[in-house]
């Protein structure tokens, strides 16, 4: 362990570099691929036909015209066009992060990242964890929407990144989802 108590620390600023990754990762994370678009088209199609024709056929119950709204719901995301536009969450991380120092812990117990010039400090149990991202640049773990511990790799002590990496996937017990993101901002 190192002075600071954990099995792993990190310490470093969000550079632009570093927003620019996440907010590449962010955007990349929201489309929709499309296999997931024809999947979603066809099942959305053929429910809404089938659904359609059944209360055509048989009469309105709430359970067929229930169904006929989730079909058509999937229709619409299939046909919708993916944003390339940031949102709000962007505009957030830019304001709170950009050009400051923060460190990171990892022990038995969890992930806790503190922020200069913020009072509080964010703190999660491994459990918490519902998404693990990597690129290049950084190594993302996500608890709720969209709250994110961005740890860049070159801030990680003693460039045990890859180590990092793998204690986190044993103790989430979810694999990294690795996005090739072009290095180019």
């Amino acid at each position: 362990m190192s002075e600071t108590g954990g099995l792993f620390n990190a310490a470093f600023i969000y550079t632009e570099e570093v927003l620019k990754d996440f907010e590449k990762l962010y955007i990349e994370k929201k489309e929709m691929s499309p296999a997931a678009r024809i999947i979603l088209g066809l099942m959305g199609g053929a429910g809404a036909i089938y659904f359609g024709y059944m209360i055509y056929k048989e009469g309105a119950q709430l359970t067929r015209i229930g169904y006929l709204m989730i079909c058509s719901i999937m229709l619409v995301l299939a046909l919708s066009r993916n944003s390339k536009r940031p949102d709000e969450t962007i505009a957030k991380y830019r304001k709170y992060y950009l050009d400051r120092h923060a460190t990171v812990k990892v022990d038995e117990e969890g992930i806790e990242l503190k922020i200069e010039g913020q009072k509080n400090y964010a703190r999660s149990k491994f459990r918490e964890i519902y998404g693990l991202f990597d690129t290049d640049r950084c190594l993302y773990c996500v608890i709720k929407g969209k709250a994110y511990y961005i740890i860049p790799r070159d801030g990680v002590a003693d460039g045990k990144a890859d180590e990092l990496k793998k204690y986190l996937e044993k103790k989430c017990s979810k694999r990294f989802q690795h996005y090739a993101l072009d290095k180019q901002a």
